[in-house]
């Protein structure tokens, strides 16, 4: 299926999302470096743990607002507050000003933002979706989020000590003229279903006791956390353990520190991306997926689990090509999975919780730095391996084994 035959829905969020992502990662995953250099890593971890258990809370009632009123007007709520929270963050992270503490009040408030964001657009896309292109669909999205991505911390590699300033103009101007495109262009069918419980409290707790009460999407969201996490140290624990370890050198006569091997890792990323996605999709057709899933996970939680206890330019540059190739093998799998346990009366509220996801996982990761103080890279390797492992379990109970036993009992 060809990108032009996508529902329109589709193709605005994939490409709003791609404007997003690629100047989004030209920040975000420094954020960590930025607070750890300005308030110190104690500090950096505090704030970043805190960041996620707010975005995280935030993200429970847009998926109750979500399903409750109409989608389109709670994505156009949470798109206002992220400008003028970016709009706040530009002016106080300027060279001549550099305040680090409105800095992060106004990262906060980006996090509350983007909880009420996430649900209301996720569920809006997937109301547009067939179940016969979900994987199409997918396999495009992958593609694009991990070229955004790459791309975007190159961007943050090149640019971020010098030009930090200029990144999170960029980043304003995109939030602004994507707010407007969607805002003009999306449609949204969803009303609103005013059944649910009008006080948003108890709206929460009722939709979330159903969710927690499904134990098949409980040990997706659970195993799915854990092995994100194995990720998310890149931007966390790993970022800085590089900015503080590598021993700069010339590599073909462009210096390389720290930051600037992570962003190089990113670029092997993009490249491998890029260049064999569609070809490795088409080539595992013939094989079992259940395989396919599990080697790609054993990959590309291997690599990310070596990587944390590197410096070597060599190691870390065949390690990233691990991984790029275990995650072609499993994430698209794992998104179609993720749709097809979706209670379709929830939509919004399953994704909101299953948000548990990244917010878990960016929890673990934030937690790496402050853990990582204290054990080392050898010991925290073996720490992101075992988080890594536990969630590949959890996947297979979810996924195959109970999906197995329901078979049997239907």
């Amino acid at each position: 299926m060809k990108f032009k035959d996508f529902p329109t829905n589709v193709r605005l969020r994939l490409v709003c999302g791609f404007f997003i992502r690629i100047v989004g990662s030209a920040i975000f995953p420094f954020m960590a470096l930025y607070f750890s250099e300005e308030l110190g890593k104690i500090a950096a971890g505090i704030i970043m743990t805190s960041f996620v258990i707010v975005g995280y809370v935030t993200g429970l009632f847009g998926g109750y607002f979500s399903d409750r009123f109409n989608r389109k007007h709670v994505l156009q709520i949470g798109q206002l507050v992220q400008i003028l929270c970016f709009i706040g963050m530009t002016v106080a992270i300027h060279p001549s000003n550099n305040w680090a503490l409105a800095v992060a009040i106004l990262y906060f408030g980006h996090a509350v933002a983007n909880g009420l964001n996430y649900p209301a657009l996720e569920a809006i896309v997937i109301d547009s979706m067939e179940p016969s292109n979900r994987k199409a669909i997918y396999v495009y999205d992958y593609w694009l989020v991990n070229l955004a991505i790459a791309g975007g911390v190159m961007l943050g590699g090149a640019f971020y000590r010098d030009y930090r300033f200029g990144l999170f103009i960029g980043m304003t101007l995109v939030l602004t003229i994507t707010t407007v495109v969607l805002q003009r262009y999306l449609v949204d069918s969803h009303q609103g279903n005013r059944s649910t419980p009008a006080n948003p409290i108890v709206g929460v707790i009722q939709n979330y006791r159903i969710a927690l009460n499904d134990r098949r999407w409980m040990l997706f969201v659970l195993g799915s956390m854990l092995v994100f996490s194995t990720e998310f140290h890149m931007a966390n624990y790993i970022g800085v353990h590089l900015a503080e370890s590598f021993q700069e050198r010339a590599i073909i006569g462009v210096p390389f520190d720290g930051v600037r091997m992570m962003a190089f890792m990113q670029l092997e990323n993009t490249l491998l991306v890029v260049a064999i996605t569609f070809a490795v999709t088409g080539f595992v057709k013939r094989y079992r997926e259940k395989y396919v899933f599990f080697i790609g996970l054993s990959l590309y939680i291997t690599a990310y689990a070596a990587i944390t206890s590197m410096n070597s330019f060599l190691i870390l540059a065949v390690l990233a090509i691990v991984f790029t190739v275990g995650e072609l093998l499993y994430s698209p799998i794992r998104q179609v999975k993720q749709v097809d346990l979706l209670d379709p009366e929830r939509r919004a509220s399953y994704l909101a919780f299953g948000g548990l996801t990244f917010h878990g996982a960016k929890l673990v990761a934030a937690a790496g730095i402050v853990v990582g103080a204290f054990i080392g890279p050898v010991f925290m390797s073996g720490y992101i391996f075992l988080f890594g492992a536990l969630g590949a379990y959890l996947y297979y109970v979810s996924l195959y084994k109970m999906e197995s036993l329901r078979q049997l009992a239907a």
